[in-house]
């Protein structure tokens, strides 16, 4: 299957030569289509796991690639985690050396698991960002979205919005909501600067595969 790529921003830098021969895996993978590298990553996953995971099961999947190597990140939009959960928060997975690396988020929780909300979790969820029902999108499925991360207090969601970019800067939001009536307690916002470039490294360009 003939891929169709499109140029993205890149999400990482690296030292990177111009002359460096393509790598015939990556070439090979990419022509074998997203699905196939996708069903990959997964297969990859699980093998670290003991617990299954789906494609579905996460808001976005993201693949890209170089002549070097292929990155799929696999990652939630909005996570809610009650008092002493952890959940991995998105999931890093490279060819070809098929590296796995994992990011989390936790609420004093001790085992990190994959995200599956429950009844009780999509209610808060729609309390705090759909309290009048009209959104029909709060996870904006099928695409990679600035993170909210809703950790459960003793008396107030704790509610956290970031569209931070290494290299872009971005900005970021906290708020305190109460349980019960949904009143806004404290909030804070503020922005992020762009990292400073580091003498003698360039940023890559990866292309996302789209088919």
């Amino acid at each position: 299957m003939k891929s169709i790529l499109l140029l993205i921003t890149l999400c990482m830098q690296m030292t990177y030569s111009q002359n460096t021969k393509p790598n015939q895996e990556v070439k090979r993978l990419i022509e074998l289509g997203r699905d196939h590298i996708i069903d990959l990553a997964l297969k990859k996953i699980k093998e670290q796991e003991t617990s299954d995971v789906k494609k579905d099961d996460f808001h976005f999947i993201k693949v890209k690639a170089n002549d070097q190597s292929i990155l799929v990140e696999l990652g939630y939009n909005v996570l809610y985690l009650p008092k002493n959960a952890s959940y991995y928060s998105s999931i890093l997975v490279e060819f070809p050396s098929k590296l796995v690396s994992k990011s989390s988020v936790s609420n004093d929780g001790e085992n990190t698991t994959f995200y599956q909300p429950t009844s009780e979790h999509l209610r808060v969820i729609n309390f705090l960002m759909n309290p009048n029902g009209t959104n029909t999108d709060v996870f904006h499925k099928g695409m990679m979205y600035p993170p909210t991360i809703i950790y459960e207090k003793e008396k107030f969601y704790l509610v956290e919005f970031s569209s931070r970019d290494p290299y872009l800067g971005g900005s970021f939001s906290t708020e305190e909501v109460d349980k019960e009536t949904g009143e806004i307690l404290s909030t804070m916002s503020g922005h992020y600067a762009p990292a400073p470039k580091i003498p003698g490294e360039t940023e890559e360009e990866f292309i996302e595969i789209i088919e």
